[in-house]
């Protein structure tokens, strides 16, 4: 019986911890898709970053990958259909985690990553992610851009 608490409880850490996290793993595909289009197209390369981020940083690992990259090519197909009304959601998007400093320098380390995928970190790409910084109260230069 106390095995069975301790499987409840650490299932329910874990839900716990996708609620808490959710807003983060929104904005962070939602920005990866920007910057991904930013320069035409979203390529293998950035996507397969975006792969690795996701089995790699804690604060995404909780989520099944490929939800997450659905999440990820559903505000790419977005942004071909309507890159203007795609582009206000997904800054409002971004938004929601800008009092979380840790959280927003992550996703512009994430995003930086996908820029510099295709060892081409292209002027519409740091533009992309400049605009991001200054969304989320972070210094580009501070953080290298």
């Amino acid at each position: 019986m106390a095995s069975f608490f301790k499987f409840a409880k650490e299932a329910l850490a874990v839900e716990l911890d996708k609620f808490r996290n959710r807003q983060f793993l929104d904005a962070t595909m939602a920005a990866s898709a920007l910057v991904s289009m930013a320069d035409g197209d979203a390529n293998i390369t950035e996507i397969n970053i975006l792969d690795q981020a996701l089995e790699t940083i804690q604060e995404l690992k909780i989520y099944d990958p490929h939800d997450a990259m659905d999440l990820y090519r559903d505000y790419i197909d977005a942004l071909r259909a309507d890159p203007g009304a795609t582009r206000d959601t997904i800054m409002r998007t971004i938004g929601r985690i800008r009092e979380d400093p840790h959280a927003a320098r992550l996703l512009i380390r994430v995003c930086v990553a996908i820029g510099k995928a295709d060892e081409d970190f292209s002027g519409p790409e740091k533009a992309v992610i400049t605009e991001l910084c200054q969304s989320l109260g972070l210094d580009p230069d501070e953080l290298g851009l």
